[in-house]
C-alpha cells in the first residue's frame, strides 16, 4: 500500500508482543535514504512496554525514540497468616488397685479373698458387708504363722489374721451365696445355695436361728468381687 510505512519494531508493538523480547538494538533502513533507529533498554520480565517509532521525510534527519526501563512491581493483596500447628498428646493415667496379701486376681479379672464378716446390712436400697481379711495357710507357712502367734497346730492348716483392717463392699443384687455347714431345711450338703435374707439373718438375733446356723457369723467366708461389688460369697468349710 503506497504511502504507509512500517518498521519491524512498529509492527511488533502493534501486535502486543512484549518489549522484553525485542533486541537491544534494531536498525532498520528506510526508503529514499531515510533511517529509523529504535533503542530499547532492559525491561524487567513482568513489564510490557509499547515502542513508538517516528519516521521522517527528510533524508538528512535521524529520529531516535527511546524506551525507558520500567521497574518491576510486585503487589500482594489479602492477608497472609503463618499458622503453627501444635499437636497435643493426651496423657492417660491408669490406676491399678493395690491388693492385700490376702487377695488374688482370678482369670476373669475378679478379686477373691477370705475373711471374717462382722456386719451385713442394707442402706439406701443397696446391700453391704464388712469383712476383715484373713489368710488360709497350709504346710510350713501355716506352721510358721501359728508359731509366731503362739499357737500349736493339730492339723496342716492355719488361718492367719494379723491386720484386722475392716473393708466394706457393696453386694450385688444377684449375688450367689453358698453354705457348707448349715443343716436346715434340706441344705444338708456342701456348697448349698443360700438366699440373701437367710444369709443376712446369721448376723441378726441368735434366738431366731437354728442351732446349725448360730456359728455361721463366726465362720470364715470367701468373697469374690467385680471391682468394688461382691458377686459371690462362699462359706469356708472347717473340720
Amino acid at each position: 500500500m503506497k504511502g504507509l510505512r512500517f518498521s519491524k519494531v512498529g509492527s511488533l508493538a502493534a501486535l502486543g508482543v512484549a518489549a522484553a523480547l525485542l533486541p537491544a538494538l534494531l536498525s532498520v533502513a528506510g526508503c529514499g535514504g531515510n533511517s529509523t533507529t529504535t533503542t530499547t533498554s532492559a525491561v524487567a520480565p513482568s513489564s510490557t512496554t509499547t515502542t513508538s517509532v517516528a519516521t521522517s521525510e527528510s533524508s538528512d534527519t535521524t529520529d531516535t525514540t527511546g524506551t525507558t526501563a520500567v521497574a518491576d512491581t510486585t503487589t500482594t493483596s489479602g492477608i497472609v497468616i503463618d499458622m503453627t500447628t501444635t499437636t497435643s498428646l493426651a496423657e492417660t493415667t491408669t490406676t491399678t488397685e493395690a491388693l492385700s496379701s490376702a487377695e488374688k486376681v482370678l482369670a476373669n479379672g475378679h478379686i477373691k479373698a477370705m475373711g471374717f464378716i462382722d456386719k451385713v446390712y442394707v442402706s439406701g436400697g443397696k446391700r453391704y458387708i464388712r469383712i476383715d481379711y484373713a489368710e488360709m495357710l497350709t504346710g510350713q507357712a501355716a506352721i510358721n504363722a501359728a508359731a509366731k502367734d503362739g499357737v500349736t497346730l493339730d492339723g496342716d492348716w492355719y488361718i492367719s489374721n494379723s491386720s484386722h483392717t475392716k473393708r466394706t463392699f457393696e453386694v450385688s443384687g444377684t449375688v450367689a451365696i453358698t453354705t457348707s455347714t448349715r443343716w436346715v431345711g434340706g441344705t444338708e450338703k456342701m456348697n448349698a445355695p443360700c438366699t440373701w435374707n437367710a444369709f443376712k439373718s446369721f448376723w441378726g438375733s441368735q434366738g431366731a436361728l437354728n442351732d446349725s446356723e448360730k456359728h455361721l457369723h463366726k465362720s470364715p467366708w470367701w468373697i469374690e468381687r467385680s471391682g468394688q461389688v461382691v458377686v459371690k460369697i462362699d462359706e469356708q468349710y472347717l473340720e
